[in-house]
């Protein structure tokens, strides 16, 4: 029997009305849902309650952000920092500090974050709060609190949001609604919990078995990918994404964007930029080829790859270990997946599969799609 009820009926109230909508040319509004039949009120937690300290009015597409934001701090109960940028993150750690975990987040795409709305899970004091606005831009920064000395220090930024908000998942965390064409759909949201206990170790397949660290980037990784838009490669060290390939039609090209990512020479780049005090970067010192092809000589070195799907052919795969990464967590389920081992093992590859999944006709790994 399902879960859902047969009929739901929603009223929403008018809460804001934004400059305008994803593009200037559109008008928009923002609605409140005031009481809601089939589905507990206590399920659905909206962004719009979020307190707004400082800043202009948030626009349409701040508030698709900083819903991004929010959703992606739910999951992690260790001091956390994201950035996003267009609905998918551009950088997302975890540290023994907020200071350094929005540090990892930051400098994971330095360039893309740029504008970004970010967020952490953590009381943001002044250090925190200087770093944050020190030759960086922003658009929106959310947290649960703020010192008084570092808000202070935000809102000298007399155009940047800050918003404060509860960052814990809460206990009911209701139905993932999205509105098509004439209807919603209406699913559970993906945050069950992933442990090394869970994982499914390919030893028997003659893989390699991740080491302990390799594992826990593996399940952080797994967090932040079911966060980012699908199709979804991405690479983690040490608790921090260092690049991610989201949003692409084929797994081998977001193999090949998350080591491309990783690889950027963000020190020359962005030191020339501050240097011209333009955001240009001139053809001299960014030389695609040279500078960030394929190799394994950059911070892909050495570190985690997580797939939101299965690798449907081992292509991905080589991308991967042509930039030095030596471990990777995937769902199982292609076809394919006895080719996709023989090219682990040939590349000497550690790897790990989510739990089984078997469910309306699907037989596979647990995957972490988000359209």
């Amino acid at each position: 029997m399902s879960k859902f009820s047969d009929e739901i009926t929603f009223k929403l109230k008018s809460v804001n009305q934004p400059r305008y909508g994803e593009n200037p040319q559109q008008d928009a509004a923002i609605y409140e849902i005031e009481s809601v039949s089939g589905i507990p009120l206590e399920k659905i937690v909206p962004i719009i309650f979020a307190e707004k300290l400082n800043g202009k009015q948030m626009s349409f597409n701040n508030w698709l952000d900083a819903d991004g934001v929010l959703k992606m701090l739910w999951q992690f109960d260790e001091p956390a920092a994201t950035v996003f940028k267009h609905v998918t993150p551009s950088g997302v750690a975890e540290g023994d500090s907020i200071l350094e975990a929005y540090k990892k987040a930051w400098n994971c795409d330095p360039l893309s974050a740029f504008g970004g709305v970010a967020g952490v899970n953590r009381k943001i004091t002044k250090e925190v709060a200087e770093y944050i606005t020190h030759k960086k831009f922003l658009e929106v920064i959310l947290a649960p609190e703020y010192e008084d000395d570092a808000l202070e220090v935000l809102c000298k930024k007399k155009n940047m949001r800050v918003l404060k908000m509860n960052t814990d998942m809460p206990k009911e965390i209701g139905y993932d609604i999205r509105m098509i064409t004439g209807g919603f759909l209406i699913q559970e949201f993906n945050f069950s919990k992933l442990t090394p206990d869970s994982l499914i170790y390919l030893e028997d397949k003659g893989i390699k078995k991740p080491t302990e660290k390799q594992i826990q980037d593996m399940i952080f990784g797994w967090y932040v990918a079911r966060r980012t838009r699908s199709n979804t490669v991405l690479l983690v060290k040490d608790l921090a994404t260092i690049g991610i390939g989201s949003g692409q039609q084929s797994r081998v090209d977001a193999a090949f964007i998350a080591g491309w990512k990783a690889n950027k020479p963000y020190d020359v780049l962005l030191g020339k930029a501050e240097e011209k005090e333009t955001r240009y970067i001139d053809d001299q010192i960014y030389n695609l080829a040279n500078s960030v092809g394929i190799t394994p000589n950059g911070r892909s070195n050495g570190s985690v790859a997580v797939s939101d799907a299965f690798y449907p052919f081992p292509d991905a795969i080589e991308v991967l270990s042509s930039y030095g990464v030596n471990a990777s967590l995937s769902p199982a389920g292609s076809i394919r997946d006895k080719s996709s081992y023989e090219a682990m093992k040939k590349l000497d590859m550690a790897a790990a599969h989510t739990p089984y999944v078997e469910k309306g006709g699907y037989k596979g790994g647990m995957r972490a799609f988000l359209h």
